[in-house]
């Protein structure tokens, strides 16, 4: 039993915030090291503080093993507007369900969860209680999961199992999920579960899994519902290797075997994806007829780079109009539609669509202004906070302002993130905007802008924080500021503390090695760490930048492609003397969507952060627009 002090309220805080956050200070060291008593004198004198519920949190969840579910429903009820719930509850639920504690499980949760773990607590919570029937539905549809599923679901499934819910059709539907998720070892264990009558097909599948070619000689009874599926995954396996060879067969066994349209979907996707990246001239006639078929904007996306990499103007011509709707309306193809009108000849409707297009704020936009020598247009919106003192006031802004005096910033967008989810209202999203703006929330302000659609409030969407920092290095490095900016704009929405899945980090996501290098390179001294110091990374970020410059002649569509995918892979990508492409086919055709989307919102953003800095620039410099690629 954990015995709480009162609970936080917002209203009638201490005038002495100074003393407040020193105590809140000590009371979380006091968690920390277990020391309740020096914690529980702390907290009594916190009940006003705004980040009072995360002491309550943080004791909580330190003393889990004792917490009751009254007291944990009480926790909930009371941190509701916080993203704390979701956190606790997890914490919670993981002890109860450890300790097979299953009413307070269900108390607490009586709704299915949304992790795999806390899924099979739950449906084994269910089976306690005596609801078989949705204990073995849940079951069912978690072992059927192509990929392995975790411990805590290990008794679920074994009394599933002793209660012979188990057949070979559920047993061929995993073989089918796990052949999908590329998961063999899984397929051999679940293979194991089948029956005889069903090892022989388990075994061709396994078969085909381990040699995609040896399809072709693989007996498949036309009688058998299994064929088609061995069939079908197989040709979609061996497209990923040959996808020549694999429509050869796939088009042998349509004579042979019936295929639903599922299967028949799965395979000719497969082929034709593969059949697009290479670009296997052979097949278009087919390829034409399946994208058709297949009716998927992905695939017609490839096809269309395609025919721009060859400047196919035909090509281009033919496809287009295999998009949907939702696609063509997309800004990159109502370019690329008024581009090829242009080259047939139908100039009227070419200036009309590029007059349209030349209205918009973005890379397309400023292709179009650029081809018919318009000025851009930036449209440009200056909204105003009309009652900031209501939202200062606000409990979540109070508590994001003490996590950031404690260096918690992670917390602090963890509270953001949610208050923007639990206000649907845009123009109450762009408020929260305008107040993050003022208070000097860079980060948060444009996730709010963003939010609430607010795209022509460009203060809000591309605010120039540390620009005394980006200039310096800007100066000495001799490129501009505005592009330093761009390229954190985009990196990091100018989070100094900013770290992605793959390590990057800070403002500019600099790479822990690249980080290194380029330090040794300016006889810095240097460590991890300094990654997330402005002033060092921008030191960083900028000369890395420059030596990129530098490496490709000047040409910032090349550095920036380096930038984000390595100067490796622009090597690998540029064309050959004699095989070369404007810039703009080139940008259009880069292989990675990230890295094309990269560089054309940085080179977007250089020309927005130049007209709100009062300099505005060319999206492409003379140098980029002659250039071959």
């Amino acid at each position: 039993m954990v015995t709480l002090a009162a609970g936080y309220s917002p209203a009638g805080r201490s005038a002495n915030l100074a003393d407040e956050r020193r105590d809140y200070s000590k009371a979380r060291a006091a968690i920390k090291r277990g020391q309740w008593a020096d914690y529980e004198a702390l907290r009594s004198g916190l009940d006003d503080y705004p980040l009072a519920i995360y002491l309550d949190y943080f004791q909580l969840t330190g003393q889990i093993a004792s917490v009751s579910s009254a007291e944990a429903d009480a926790f909930i009820a009371r941190s509701l507007d916080s993203p704390l719930p979701t956190r606790f509850l997890t914490v919670y639920l993981r002890r109860a369900g450890k300790e097979q504690r299953w009413a307070d499980f269900l108390k607490v949760k009586p709704t299915e969860p949304n992790s795999a773990d806390l899924k099979c607590y739950y449906f084994r919570a269910r089976l306690a209680q005596g609801d078989k029937a949705l204990a073995w539905q849940g079951s069912r549809r978690l072992w059927e999961q192509g990929k392995s599923q975790p411990r805590e679901c290990d008794p679920l499934f074994a009394a599933w199992q002793s209660a012979g819910e188990l057949n070979d059709d559920i047993v061929w539907t995993r073989l089918l999920n796990s052949f999908d998720e590329r998961q063999p070892s899984l397929m051999k264990y679940v293979a194991r579960k089948g029956t005889a009558r069903l090892k022989p097909w388990s075994d061709k599948l396994q078969a085909v899994y381990a040699h995609p070619d040896s399809l072709a000689t693989t007996s498949l009874p036309a009688d058998s519902p299994y064929s088609a599926d061995i069939a079908s995954r197989g040709v979609a396996y061996l497209a990923r290797y040959n996808p020549g060879s694999a429509l050869s067969l796939w088009q042998d066994l349509q004579r042979t075997l019936h295929f639903n349209a599922e299967q028949a979907q799965k395979a000719e996707y497969a082929i034709v994806r593969q059949s697009l990246f290479a670009r296997d001239e052979q097949q278009d006639e087919w390829l034409a007829g399946a994208l058709g078929r297949l009716q998927d904007d992905k695939l017609v996306e490839i096809r269309l780079r395609w025919a721009l990499a060859e400047q196919d103007w035909d090509g281009l011509e033919r496809t287009l109009p295999l998009l949907s709707g939702t696609a063509r309306s997309k800004n990159v193809w109502r370019y690329w539609q008024a581009m090829t009108q242009a080259q047939r000849g139908d100039g009227e409707r070419a200036q009309l669509a590029l007059e349209q297009l030349a209205g918009e704020r973005d890379y397309y936009g400023f292709l179009a202004a650029d081809q018919l020598e318009l000025p851009y247009a930036f449209n440009h919106q200056r909204p105003v906070l009309a009652e900031p003192e209501r939202l200062l006031n606000l409990p979540v802004v109070k508590r994001i302002e003490e996590l950031k005096y404690h260096g918690e910033e992670m917390l602090a967008h963890s509270e953001w993130f949610n208050v923007l989810q639990d206000t649907p209202d845009a123009a109450q999203q762009q408020d929260l905007s305008l107040l993050a703006a003022q208070l000097g929330w860079q980060r948060m302000a444009i996730d709010a802008a963003n939010r609430a659609k607010a795209w022509d409030a460009l203060d809000l969407r591309f605010p120039t924080p540390f620009r005394d920092v980006f200039e310096q290095y800007a100066s000495a490095r001799s490129v501009p500021s505005t592009e330093l900016m761009a390229i954190a704009r985009r990196e990091s929405a100018f989070f100094p503390q900013a770290q992605s899945p793959v390590g990057a980090r800070g403002l500019m996501q600099i790479m822990p090695a690249t980080g290194k290098e380029v330090a040794a390179s300016l006889k810095k001294r240097h460590q991890r760490s300094d990654l997330f110091q402005v002033d060092h990374n921008v030191l960083l970020g900028s000369a890395y930048y420059r030596q990129l410059l530098d490496r490709f002649g000047g040409n910032r569509v090349f550095a920036l492609t380096a930038y984000n995918a390595g100067p490796h892979r622009v090597d690998r990508w540029r064309h050959k003397a004699g095989e070369r492409i404007p810039v703009e086919f080139w940008v259009e055709t880069i292989p990675y969507q990230e890295t094309r989307n990269y560089v054309q919102a940085v080179l977007s953003y250089n020309v927005v952060f130049g007209y709100l800095l009062d300099n505005t620039q060319g999206l492409l410099t003379p140098l980029e627009q002659q250039a071959s690629y």
